[in-house]
């Protein structure tokens, strides 16, 4: 019975010490996208804060496929020590399980979400060779031209595809949906005039239209961007589409509270730094503080709000 007691006590030591001495390696934060989107440089920006919190190097991996799919799965099933974290967005905790057929993983069953990460802006921006200076004469443009012009998002399913389509359904505009792998890629391309619009974080669309290779003509958010003032929302140019995204960290489930606690209250501490927060902001970010439980919530509610609005866009599993 000693030996017994003996052992139980050992087990229970060395799990605390390894709750505890947490981390003693490097972690590694998957962004379920390309380098260069907004997913990307927010991760690598809050990335620096956090390995300061933590004392330990912060490593960032781009897995990119299937509308952030890929890099999820790989979380969810990767050793739930805390180890491996997730970039979660609207795409990999709200919108694949309504818009994926046969989901490699569960984001309410198979991750724990640690924290809010940051709650970002979506902006519409178009083609500087497409004759419109706002969003009413862009959507006179494109009734003009039905079916003659594309619209770009970062991937099948994905939040840009869905707040188009919404932009599409209450305005009426037929347009072609043109996937790519990516923000940067898709930006880029309405630059270039291969395709007409795209709904992308106001973060990436501020650099693109300041340097004149993009028109920004609207935000989709409930009232202006103190970033970009003198952008009107969707609402002021009569179309009432509010649409916002937001990013999480999370975990494998069943990784140690602890564990969780720790990455929680280190994602915390490094949004409070004077250089991440500025930082932030300045790419069009609000950085976001919270409990886990706090975090979890919000995934559930998002999770049946983008639903309800895949539906109303019209969108079916795939």
């Amino acid at each position: 019975m000693k030996k017994i007691l003996g052992v139980l006590a050992l087990a229970v030591a060395s799990s605390t010490f390894a709750q505890t001495g947490f981390p003693d390696r490097p972690v590694h934060v998957v962004v379920p996208f390309t380098p260069g989107g907004n997913t990307d440089i927010v991760t690598r920006i809050v990335a620096h804060g956090l390995s300061e919190e933590l004392k330990q190097s912060v490593v960032v991996e781009n897995r990119p496929g299937a509308s952030a799919a890929i890099g999820a799965a790989y979380v969810a099933h990767a050793a739930p020590d805390g180890y491996t974290v997730l970039l979660g967005t609207a795409e990999s905790h709200a919108l694949n399980p309504h818009l994926q057929k046969d989901l490699p993983y569960d984001p309410l069953k198979d991750l724990t979400t640690i924290g809010i990460v940051d709650h970002f802006p979506l902006a519409l921006v178009i083609s500087p060779k497409v004759p419109a200076k706002n969003l009413a004469q862009f959507v006179a443009y494109a009734k003009e031209n039905p079916g003659k012009l594309n619209f770009a998002s970062w991937g099948n399913g994905s939040a840009s595809q869905v707040a188009f389509e919404l932009l599409r359904q209450v305005t009426g505009m037929d347009m072609v949906h043109v996937p790519f792998k990516g923000a940067a890629p898709a930006i880029t391309a309405v630059a270039a005039d291969e395709v007409q619009a795209f709904v992308v974080p106001l973060s990436v669309a501020r650099p693109q239209a300041s340097a004149g290779r993009v028109k920004l003509i609207a935000v989709l958010s409930e009232k202006r961007e103190a970033v970009a003032p003198d952008v009107p929302t969707a609402k002021e140019e009569g179309v009432p589409v509010v649409v916002s995204g937001w990013h999480v960290f999370a975990v494998p489930a069943g990784t140690p509270r602890a564990i969780v606690a720790k990455l929680n209250a280190a994602l915390n501490a490094a949004n409070s730094r004077p250089e991440v927060t500025e930082s932030l902001l300045k790419v069009g970010s609000q950085p976001a503080h919270s409990t886990p439980e706090a975090a979890e919530a919000m995934v559930k509610s998002e999770y049946q709000r983008w639903g309800e609005v895949a539906r109303k866009a019209g969108l079916k599993p795939q």
